[in-house]
């Protein structure tokens, strides 16, 4: 593997993500009324570069060529979501998967510059290394970015992303990235960054290897693995626009629908559900685990 793959991975999988015909998501076949299919597209291919500096910074870390606490996660997060600005108009499509994938594509060009293999254990490992060396540098930029991306996402609830003075705070106290991230932690992409990804490696990639291993269709597997895990972990942006009953309401639809069986039927009508009340039922979040779990998978080896 080099760089440039990892780079193409972490696009792929942003691809791949919006491209399965996921309930309650913007994809192939659905938009939003703000936010369609091309929006996200145009995220995808601005992400390429920036995953690649990801990458690249990574591998220099490992060389002993840059420190680990000057990686710049929080950096290259925000400017993911400036660059997918310059491309289209419809709102935040790239925030959540940054803060995954950036890490991710951070710890796989680790792994690479140790002269090692990229594979589930290892990337793990050097990802959790990245995420764990970022300094509070890394989020007064993470705040920057989540303020440029939409006014309607918030970060940790004592530390308002739109209060000047959470920012001297962190300054000042020097709260480093892993440090909000545990203040955050209930959210499930903080959960992802503190714990190690055990969401993404633990249930997602089995999912999705098990699921595209009997189907050889890569956009089904996809939707197997968000189902699977919109199942099993109540989505957080659900959480955050209509409550915590509502998200464990959808994950119990969602159980029922794996119980009785993944058909056509079930599939819409879940759909319907999750777009009854516009998109205040969009499991966002789920979409960012999915594409992180398809970012391991493709890193491991997985061909569509």
């Amino acid at each position: 593997m080099r760089i440039v793959d990892i780079a193409t991975a972490a696009q792929l999988a942003v691809l791949l993500e919006v491209s399965a015909p996921k309930p309650g998501n913007v994809n192939c076949l659905r938009d939003f009324e703000d936010t369609r299919y091309e929006h996200f597209l145009a995220s995808a291919a601005a992400f390429g570069p920036v995953a690649r500096e990801a990458a690249q910074r990574g591998y220099r870390a490992a060389r002993g060529k840059l420190s680990m606490g000057k990686v710049g996660i929080g950096w290259l997060i925000r400017r993911a979501v400036c660059e997918a600005r310059v491309w289209h108009s419809g709102g935040n499509t790239i925030l959540g998967e940054a803060m995954l994938l950036i890490p991710l594509c951070a710890g796989a060009g680790h792994v690479l510059g140790s002269g090692g293999g990229v594979e589930p254990d290892s990337l793990r490992r050097s990802t959790l290394s990245v995420v764990k060396a970022a300094t509070y540098r890394d989020t007064l930029e993470l705040y920057r970015g989540i303020k440029v991306a939409s006014p309607r996402l918030q970060s940790a609830e004592r530390l308002d992303v739109f209060d000047r003075r959470s920012l001297e705070e962190i300054e000042e106290r020097r709260i480093t990235f892993y440090q909000v991230m545990e203040m955050s932690k209930e959210d499930s992409i903080a959960g992802e960054l503190v714990h190690g990804y055990p969401i993404s490696f633990e249930l997602g990639y089995p999912v999705l290897l098990k699921a595209y291993g009997c189907t050889r269709d890569i956009r089904r597997a996809t939707l197997e693995c968000f189902l699977h895990i919109l199942a099993k972990v109540p989505d957080s942006l659900i959480v955050k626009k209509a409550g915590r009953s509502a998200a464990e309401e959808v994950s119990e639809r969602v159980r029922t629908v794996l119980k009785t069986g993944v058909n056509e039927q079930a599939l819409e009508e879940l759909d319907r559900y999750l777009r009854s009340r516009g998109n205040l039922l969009n499991p966002g979040t789920t979409a960012d685990l999915v594409a992180a779990s398809l970012f391991v998978a493709l890193t491991s080896g997985l061909k569509i």
